[in-house]
């Protein structure tokens, strides 16, 4: 958020209250869900480890780029990705 508020010319403090104020959640919540957002995309490719998945959208390793996605989707990456390969299946029988 730093990076954020020193890019758009504006103190910490305001910033993120004001991207509260517009967004209705906290700058780190929002971009969980859009990292998340991005790898669910990526998963349903499905031509990426999750290794790599999680590296693209800004984990620093699996271990983490898992907690979040499991505690923003309730089920784990993994999870994901059999339910979409399911899923496709289902579609093409």
């Amino acid at each position: 958020m730093a990076m954020v508020s020193n890019h758009v010319s504006l103190n910490y403090s305001y910033f993120s209250e004001a991207f509260k104020a517009h967004t209705g959640e906290n700058f780190v919540v929002f971009l969980k869900k859009l990292r998340i957002a991005k790898a669910k995309d990526l998963i349903q490719d499905g031509t990426l480890k999750l290794t790599d998945i999680g590296k693209a959208v800004g984990f620093e390793n699996i271990k983490q780029f898992s907690r979040v996605f499991k505690e923003l989707e309730g089920i784990s990456p993994h999870e994901f990705r059999i339910k979409v390969q399911t899923d496709a299946g289902l579609q093409q029988g």
